[in-house]
């Protein structure tokens, strides 16, 4: 059985004498869903060429992700389960093939081998429109911080679709979800409809459903439903939940910000103010009434004050759009204003470094997400996770370009009047290959558009503090039944996780005893003729559940606090037990906190 007790962190802190404790954070055990494809629309090795292939390749309009070598190791798609295996359904189409761009790409009625094919073995009904359902086969249990991320894909001008959550109470929960065209990104596509031939790249778009509102509920069902994309489609190529609660810290990442580039209360309508915002390009997000309440922003810390810097700039001011935004020498009133004062160079396109004040120690379940926006056709850039003596890994995150999305703007470059809505993009990187690494820096770098304006809003790393030492657990003895085990040592910042076996089944009468030093104290002195040795010198005693196996599991939150590190931690567990002695335990563990 397993309990958690965030105040054992405050516990430790007050024992010793570091001031309040943390609040405790939580990881995710991230399912990758196993969606009930219905289509064939990417193409893989051997499939190209083949328009009239009976049970081959069908594009949802006239164009196609290229798989043909593989899953393309590009950041957005890495988390996710994609299908590899040529010749099978590999989408989740919500749409109507024969009614796509007004029906210009319907099935051909016989094989003539030009580029559209006739309707393949494999689709029993063209129309795909209504609600496409994937029944679990092994549900997901939801909590407190889960959430489900979707990759998707729209044809012909972009839209929207509607994905429904169907949980085992009966309870739904419906989420929307939004995405430009498919043209013109940064994963590799092919065109000429079925025939598939190379062609231009194509978009993925990544959105995020914040599920912790069903913290408790368990997904049994999902349903994609209710397209809404003009002459349209829509592919699902894969989703994740964010499931199990595993003890992790999440570290908001204050970011070495270098340019003002987000409208604040009091900002607005002032272009020449030599202090004041400045525009990446021609537009910006509108916090004039604060940060938008909401669940992809909040996960996050956003600047909210006005005069200050507030956004990592990869970009030149004075070459985006061409240079229509170059700084004017001298203020006039228009919407232009002169280079500000907090700007001592246009040219911000090199790398961009954070430095970490606080090293983050990596793990088996680490991860790094960050909101961003793209001005002028959007782009890419580079992410480097810099790990000291460890060396250094460089992905790449991309993006569409801002116009036209769900959070409030401005446009009238400097001078921030209100305007469309824009995008901000939300990127995860998945770090736990590097377990054990300590990274010490975030640069990002390398912006692919030189017309475009690169914002970065806000960066999360989850893991726990680095140490200057390693941890250390020692098996102290003493005990006359129970074990206790850890799985890890105690790392700053994280969970240390106390496994207790042997106990007797479902008492209520365990405690788990924590403290900071090492005694030995045999119990026959307080019962004599007793054995074992008591090894927790001045105990906090937790009551601990045991399960009717005999087991109990208790997380302790160490707080964020370097100062912890080299510390000393002595735990045994102690319960009762009938005459002649009153009393079984466990051996003792005395563990070093470090990593």
């Amino acid at each position: 059985m397993r309990s958690e007790s965030p105040s054992i962190g405050g516990l430790l802190r007050t024992a010793l004498m570091l001031g309040a404790a943390a609040a405790p954070c939580i990881a995710q055990n991230t399912v990758q869903v196993p969606l009930n494809y219905n289509f064939n629309g990417i193409v893989h090795a051997g499939e190209e060429g083949q328009p009239d292939a009976p049970n081959g390749f069908r594009s949802i309009s006239d164009r196609a992700l290229d798989f043909r070598g593989g899953v393309p190791a590009i950041a957005p798609l890495l988390p996710y389960r994609l299908v590899t295996q040529a010749n099978t359904l590999d989408i989740v189409h919500l749409g109507n093939r024969n009614t796509v761009n007004n029906g210009f790409w319907a099935f051909d009625p016989t094989p003539d081998s030009d580029n559209v094919g006739i309707r393949p073995a494999w689709l029993a009904n063209t129309n795909q429109t209504g609600p496409q359902v994937t029944q679990l086969a092994s549900a997901i249990q939801l909590g407190p911080t889960s959430r489900a991320g979707v990759l998707y894909q729209f044809c012909n001008g972009g839209g929207s679709f509607d994905v429904t959550f169907v949980f085992a109470s009966g309870q739904r929960r419906t989420a929307t979800l939004q995405g430009v065209d498919w043209f013109g990104g940064s994963f590799p596509g092919m065109d000429s409809t079925d025939r598939a031939n190379p062609g231009a790249n194509l978009n993925v778009s990544e959105g995020i459903v914040d599920l912790s509102a069903n913290a408790g509920e368990t997904v049994q069902r999902i349903e994609f439903s209710n397209l809404r994309s003009g002459s349209g489609s829509c592919a699902i190529l894969a989703m994740n939940i964010d499931a199990a609660l595993d003890p992790r810290r999440v570290t908001r990442v204050p970011l070495a910000y270098n340019f003002n580039g987000i409208v604040h209360q009091g900002e607005d309508r002032r272009p020449d103010d030599v202090n004041g915002f400045r525009s990446i390009s021609d537009r910006a997000l509108d916090f004039r009434g604060g940060v938008p309440s909401d669940a992809r922003l909040d996960a996050y810390d956003l600047v909210g004050t006005p005069g200050v810097l507030d956004l990592v700039h990869l970009g030149d001011r004075n070459r985006t759009d061409g240079g229509n935004w170059v700084f004017d020498i001298a203020p006039d009133g228009d919407d232009v204003g002169v280079q500000p004062a907090w700007l001592a160079q246009p040219d911000q396109s090199g790398p961009q470094t954070t430095p970490l004040a606080e090293p983050i120690l990596l793990d088996g379940a680490s991860d790094a997400t960050f909101l961003f926006q793209i001005s002028n056709g959007g782009g890419s850039f580079d992410v480097t996770f810099e790990f000291g003596a460890q060396g250094s890994v460089t992905t790449t995150l991309s993006g569409a370009d801002w116009f036209g999305g769900p959070y409030p703007g401005t446009d009238s470059t400097d001078r921030a009047n209100p305007g469309a809505g824009l995008f901000v993009e939300e990127q995860r990187i998945d770090l736990s290959p590097l377990a054990g690494f300590v990274l010490t820096a975030i640069t990002f770098s390398n912006p692919s558009n030189p017309n475009a304006g690169f914002a970065i809003l806000a960066a999360n790393v989850s893991g726990c503090r680095a140490c200057p030492n390693r941890g250390a657990v020692t098996h102290l003895g003493g005990g006359t039944g129970p074990t206790l085990g850890t799985t890890a040592t105690a790392a700053v910042g994280c969970s240390l996780d106390l496994l207790v076996d042997q106990a007797t089944p479902s008492t209520p009468a365990g405690l788990l005893t924590i403290g900071f030093a090492v005694q030995s104290l045999p119990i026959s002195s307080l019962l004599p003729g007793c054995p074992g040795v008591y090894h927790v010198a001045s105990p906090i005693a937790v009551p601990l559940a045991i399960d009717g196996a005999g087991h109990g599991e208790l997380f302790l939150d160490l707080p964020p606090d370097r100062a912890l590190c080299g510390s000393l931690l002595v735990a045994q567990f102690l319960e009762a037990s009938p005459p002649p002695c009153a009393l079984r335990l466990s051996d003792a563990l005395s563990i070093t906190v470090g990593h």
